[in-house]
């Protein structure tokens, strides 16, 4: 069982026993640059940890409001501002160039912790059009959380834009039109995961207000056998709809309820 499997279910499940033990052994889990390993690393393997997975523990730890071990924490933020800047590689194999989707990853996770910084985005290439959709995510979440970001209004805007015109319904279950191009598995990332995390972004902003019961609905109706397909997915998904039923479900039902064969009869 990697790491990540361990964060998934012990944040997921919110059982802070088992995040206790998982958090204390995360030190292990770092490489010397403050990056995680999916399995704790030996030194003489020369194992470099992966800037992915350390965002992802990062973004999703912050979300739920679980707590990091202070150093560990510190060393993880170091290792992801290091990677942004340039001043560490991380190469491992991909289908397809993946650096700048790597990065604004990266930058979200410290915009969490205040560590993201608009210059930051110099290192990025500014196409939001062809991004996958998990990076278009991203970046509508660091334009929320860095105020000092240039044109921030006018990106945030074109960001939802975008994100709403690649929405799709076949029936009750919401996809994207980028569905297949989004399935960036050796990032931990798809459709599920990209439907619950894009709920989590927009959850409180007013232009998608009328939006969000359609998009929990799409959602929940994207599960196989009562769950997603992923980890990853059903961590950012029961975060979500416990936002959602927080946020919109809060004020108990009023009213009266009718036999169904008198409210058949009434006009």
């Amino acid at each position: 069982i990697c790491l990540e499997q361990k964060t998934s279910k012990a944040v997921g499940l919110r059982d802070e026993a088992l995040w206790n033990a998982v958090s204390n052994s995360l030190p292990t889990y770092l490489d010397k640059d403050g990056l995680a390993n999916y399995f704790p690393p030996r030194a003489e393997d020369g194992a470099r940890g992966s800037d992915r997975l350390t965002a992802y523990i990062v973004a999703a730890t912050h979300e739920a409001g679980f707590t990091l071990p202070a150093a560990a924490r510190d060393a993880m933020l170091d290792g992801l501002t290091a990677f942004v800047e340039g001043r560490i590689e991380r190469k491992f194999w991909s289908p397809r160039p993946d650096l700048d989707v790597r990065k604004l990853a990266a930058i979200e996770a410290l915009a969490r912790h205040g560590r993201a910084q608009a210059r930051m985005l110099g290192s990025v290439n500014l196409t939001p059009n062809v991004w996958p959709t998990a990076a278009l995510i991203d970046w509508l979440s660091i334009l929320r959380r860095v105020p000092d970001a240039p044109q921030r209004a006018q990106r945030m805007a074109e960001a939802g834009q975008v994100l709403k015109s690649r929405l799709s319904y076949q029936g009750t279950k919401l996809v994207f039109s980028t569905e297949r191009d989004d399935y960036w598995w050796w990032l931990m990332t798809n459709g599920d995961v990209n439907t619950a995390r894009l709920m989590l972004a927009v959850m409180d902003d007013p232009a998608w207000k009328d939006d969000m019961g359609r998009l929990a609905n799409g959602f929940i109706a994207r599960q196989q056998r009562g769950a997603w397909q992923t980890t990853t997915a059903n961590l950012w998904g029961g975060l979500a709809l416990e936002r959602f039923s927080a946020r919109f479900e809060a004020t108990p039902v009023a009213g009266v309820m009718l036999p169904f064969t008198l409210a058949l009869a009434l006009p």
